[in-house]
Order: C-alpha cells, then structure tokens, then sequence
C-alpha cells in the first residue's frame, strides 16, 4: 500500500503543486533568490504565493510577483508580531489597497492575532487588526 507521502508524488494534471507560504522577503534568502524559486520549480512547485507580513514586505511581496509573473502571487497584510510597526493609519492603508489592488495580489493576510508571544502588545494587535478590517479597495 502507498503511503500518502508516495500519493504526493503521483502526476495528476489536474493537481498542481503551490506553495501557500512563500517567505521569499526574508532576507536570509537575499543571495540566492533566484535559485530558491528555481530549486522549488525544479520539485513540481507550479505556483508560490509570497506573504505580507509588514508594510515592507507586503512591497516586497509584490516585486517579487513582477519578477515571476504567472509563478509568484502575494499578500498583503500585517502579521500581528508585526502590528507595532503599523505606523501612521494613512499611509499604511494606502499601501495596503495600493498591492492589493493588483492582480498578483490573491489574499488579504497575513493578520489576526497572536498573544503567544510579545513582539507587539495585545492592544496594539487588536487595533491593527480592526484597521485591516476596513475595506482596502
């Protein structure tokens, strides 16, 4: 009997391969970007999507799709750990409608709430995550 991890590798061409947590913007892949999206290409991987978790990286994100094109996808949002990093409402939310208007942009996220650690304060969390709430296009 095959195990489910054999059944992964079974070619259906109904199935594609996608990878739903891309942490392309980290920096730790800086230096061999190319070869990362390659790497994962090369092992079936048809489509990643490439998450925002600041305003940064939600920017990010969105080069990155420019570059891969029918490959990359993105997000954009603000990660709770994140959400002290919100900054000045305006600006955030404009960048927030700004990529997610593209069409490359494919969900809102990553946000919520996450108290199991303190990089940002509960109170903090919540009055981010009630500005996300707002219709960003």
């Amino acid at each position: 009997m095959a195990s489910s991890a054999d059944q992964l590798f079974v070619s259906d061409e109904n199935y594609i391969l996608v990878d739903i947590c891309a942490n392309l913007v980290n920096k730790k892949f800086n230096r061999d970007l190319e070869s990362v999206i390659q790497r994962a290409k090369d092992a079936g991987v048809k489509k990643m999507i490439v998450l925002g978790t600041s305003l940064h990286s939600t920017k990010e994100a969105l080069r990155l799709t420019r570059m891969h094109p029918g490959t990359v996808y993105c997000t954009a949002g603000i990660h709770p750990h994140d959400a002290k990093s919100w900054g000045d409402d305006d600006e955030a939310l404009e960048v927030l409608r700004s990529v997610a208007s593209n069409p490359e942009c494919v969900a809102i996220g990553e946000c919520g709430l996450d108290f199991s650690k303190d990089f940002s304060s509960p109170e903090c969390q919540i009055q981010v995550l009630e500005k996300q709430r707002l219709k960003l296009w």
